[in-house]
């Protein structure tokens, strides 16, 4: 304000100043939206104050779930590795090695004996209960064992022992007669290798 202007006057211009003022307020703000709005932002007063939804928790992932054991690998057993395990000695070892592996089910163990080895089982019944232990040791759980007589299906550990064997021997009686002094042994006496005094090594 100046002093030099008369009172009315300078109150007439505050006046008048005032109601530019109160004017030009509401047209600022809306140029001002209006501006915004063109240019894809929102303008100051018409920003929103809520927060946006907190994200959703992660649904809980269950573990992997662990299968029960099932009949499949005691059916599959290895039963002459089995044996060979136990360390079985004398006639309990001669009993489990002419049975073939039936499978093991809920704690019984089924073995077959061939009609022929029947006599192993007949000559003393407290072979298969002692074979019956060593079993409950190895499974760590009480067991059933059950030995019937019939057909074998498939090779019991005394069958396939014999096949190594034959296999073994025959190795051997080749490799001797490969071997340069034996050849020369029974060229000049005209001798004969028996085979049958082979052992494998």
């Amino acid at each position: 304000s100046n002093e030099k202007v008369p009172g009315r006057i300078r109150q007439a211009l505050n006046v008048e100043s005032g109601l530019n003022d109160g004017i030009a307020v509401p047209v600022v703000m809306v140029l001002t939206a209006m501006a915004a709005s063109e240019h894809g932002v929102a303008a100051p007063a018409a920003q929103s104050a809520s927060l946006p939804p907190p994200a959703a928790a992660p649904a809980p992932v269950a573990p992997p779930s662990v299968p029960a054991p099932s009949a499949t690998a005691t059916q599959a057993l290895d039963w002459h590795g089995l044996i060979q395990e136990l360390g079985l000695k004398g006639m309990v070892r001669e009993l489990a090695q002419h049975c073939e592996w039936g499978g093991m089910t809920n704690g019984k163990i089924q073995l077959r004996l061939g009609d022929a080895h029947r006599h192993l089982l007949a000559i003393n019944r407290g072979n298969q209960t002692r074979l019956e232990a060593e079993l409950n040791r190895h499974f760590d759980q009480p067991v059933t064992l059950t030995i019937e007589i019939g057909q074998i299906a498939g090779e019991t550990p005394a069958q396939r022992e014999a096949v190594i064997r034959e296999a073994r021997h025959a190795e051997a009686v080749a490799s001797l007669e490969q071997d340069p002094f034996v050849q020369e042994m029974i060229e000049r006496f005209d001798a004969t290798l028996q085979e049958s005094s082979v052992r494998p090594l």
